[in-house]
């Protein structure tokens, strides 16, 4: 499934029976080797050249226009290897919304952040201190100052949460690095091609 406006190339798995709206369009196929070439930077730089632009250079992947993709075969080597990366990128995912759901609550409970924010949504990218002061600043002021007890707590619970998430992400990046050599791959891609693909890349390519 992924979104009708995109500003990045998002297309995942729902094995939930979700319902959406009319903004997101269905695949129905549960093929790995789909999703690793949808998410690669080849087909986003594809992508930006073929499909319409909209408002702030959003694409609009409307269901005709999916259909036409051009998607390269994978050998049988190839796809042995990507099926279980992409699985486990899913898994990473899951990890890290399953995660951020706990900081959240965590904080409303413990330490009274009832309005998280944005900086929130992405807490691993905080360092400790950029951390503790969003805490501080989140805080209900009827909560009063952190005690010194409390801020160590604080301190200890946000290592204990973010350090997983930063590993799991350093996984990620070399597991979408490999699926995106395998992508290249499997369209016979030459190096002189390689070089030219990231030399013309288009907004928001993504680069691991």
């Amino acid at each position: 499934m992924y979104q009708e406006i995109q500003f990045h190339p998002q297309h995942g798995f729902d094995v939930s029976g979700v319902f959406t709206n009319n903004k997101v369009f269905f695949l129905p196929s549960a093929d790995y080797w789909l999703s690793a070439v949808l998410n690669s930077p080849l087909m986003w730089w594809h992508n930006w050249r073929h499909l319409p632009h909209m408002k702030d250079e959003a694409l609009s992947p409307t269901g005709v226009l999916m259909e036409k993709l051009p998607i390269a075969p994978p050998t049988d080597e190839i796809r042995a290897e990507v099926e279980p990366a992409v699985e486990r990128l899913a898994e990473i995912t899951k990890a890290e919304q399953e995660a951020r759901r706990t900081m959240l609550d965590w904080l409303r409970t413990e330490f009274g952040v009832e309005k998280p924010g944005q900086k929130f949504e992405d807490f691993a990218a905080l360092d400790t201190d950029a951390f503790v002061a969003e805490v501080r600043k989140r805080r209900l002021r009827s909560e009063g100052r952190l005690a010194p007890a409390a801020l160590k707590d604080l301190r200890a619970g946000y290592a204990e949460m973010a350090t997983p998430t930063r590993e799991d992400r350093t996984e990620a990046a070399a597991l979408e690095r490999r699926l995106s050599d395998l992508v290249n791959r499997a369209y016979g891609l030459t190096a002189e091609e390689v070089d030219l693909l990231w030399s013309t890349a288009p907004p928001r390519m993504p680069k691991f």
